[in-house]
């Protein structure tokens, strides 16, 4: 459906996964993240292990300029916020780090009024919660799902504590022009409870494709079936089921023409959760660069990345294809700016680009000008 000619942007100053953000006049901001460190041998100082508050801005109409610092969050270092701009601000909630209390309520919002970056704190969320998505419609934020966090592992059925059920399905809203509202829980998914999902708008309904779960065991699955939800009805109605079968999707600004849902890479675990708790076995066989003429870092996984690009067409319910990554990936973000996408690597199983090695959780930043296929 769409062709995608892919080249450099401008590399972040070091390597990161799961970083948020949005747009603020002409910047593109990334904020906080996780770098692994494994691969930093390679490339001293590029991949320091650590969860980061850092954040740096990409003014897009001047990009020879490179990426520049903005002040760090206010809060904890951590990656897998809830990030997105709204009205020229961008809003930020939540996330996850190693240390307690390991899951994250709090809220923070970036403006830049008179030119001068400014970090002002919001209400926090009503649970806390991690790798959520997380959309606008006009001014009201939509928050589906996520998953809570103790340092032992990921909770989506329910939260770490056994008292939310049905945690990852959970649909959150909030006015960011009458903040003073806080967040109000509205109608839940009826679909698998679910974190890592695509999530988009297209007019004016709000679209939730796919996902990774964890069942109450602690067993990790593929989500398959997608929902549109209606704000004004407060209702929700089930779409095609993904045609491949992975977890995860590449979370931000994926809409592009207001019809097209770009659903970029996954991690194929070997079931997939059903809305009612069973469990089958998976289905489809992604696409995968191959490597065998070239050497990776010994330490970088190698298995279950990959570089399939998928298209959603809202307005015929059908699913097509885009031209697939340059490289295996996972659990990236990526933000559309008009006809030009901007995707941040989230766990990559290192690759090369221009004889330059690029690791594990790395600061390459991918770009791509979009065309829709006409043929």
């Amino acid at each position: 459906m769409i062709d995608i000619e892919w080249s450099a942007g401008p590399p972040m100053p070091q390597g990161m996964q799961d970083n948020d953000g949005g747009v603020i006049d002409d910047f593109l901001v990334m904020v906080a993240g996780f770098c692994h460190g494994i691969d930093d041998d390679w490339k001293p100082g590029k991949y320091p292990r650590g969860f980061l508050r850092k954040g740096w801005a990409l003014n897009f109409k001047e990009e020879a300029a490179g990426w520049n610092p903005v002040p760090d969050l206010p809060g904890a270092a951590r990656q897998e916020m809830y990030g997105l701009s709204v009205n020229n601000e961008i809003y930020l909630w939540g996330g996850f780090s190693y240390t307690e209390p390991y899951c994250y309520r709090d809220g923070y919002k970036l403006a830049r009024p008179g030119g001068e970056w400014t970090w002002s704190e919001l209400p926090p969320l009503l649970r806390p919660g991690s790798a959520g998505t997380i959309v606008a419609v006009d001014s009201v934020i939509y928050l589906l799902g996520g998953m809570d966090y103790d340092a032992q592992r990921y909770y989506v059925a329910n939260d770490r504590h056994g008292k939310t059920e049905r945690y990852g399905s959970r649909l959150y809203r909030f006015e960011t022009e009458r903040p003073e509202k806080g967040w109000k829980e509205v109608a839940p998914c009826p679909g698998t409870p679910r974190m890592m999902a695509a999530g988009g708008v297209i007019d004016g309904k709000v679209y939730i494709m796919g996902g990774f779960a964890v069942d109450d065991a602690g067993r990790s699955h593929n989500v398959v079936d997608c929902w549109r939800y209606d704000p004004e009805a407060d209702h929700w109605e089930r779409l095609r089921d993904t045609p491949v079968s992975v977890s995860g999707y590449s979370t931000g600004t994926i809409v592009y023409q207001n019809r097209y849902m770009l659903l970029l890479t996954g991690y194929p675990h070997g079931t997939i959760l059903n809305p009612d708790g069973t469990s089958r076995p998976r289905y489809g066989t992604p696409s995968k660069i191959d490597r065998t003429d070239w050497k990776g870092h010994p330490k970088v996984p190698a298995d279950g990345y990959e570089n399939h690009a998928w298209v959603y067409d809202a307005h015929t319910n059908l699913y097509g294809t885009a031209t697939y990554l340059p490289f295996d990936d996972h659990g990236q973000t990526s933000h559309i700016i008009g006809d030009t996408l901007y995707m941040f690597p989230g766990e990559t199983s290192g690759f090369w680009w221009e004889d330059e090695y690029f690791g594990h959780a790395a600061e390459f930043v991918l770009k791509g000008k979009l065309k829709v296929r006409n043929d």
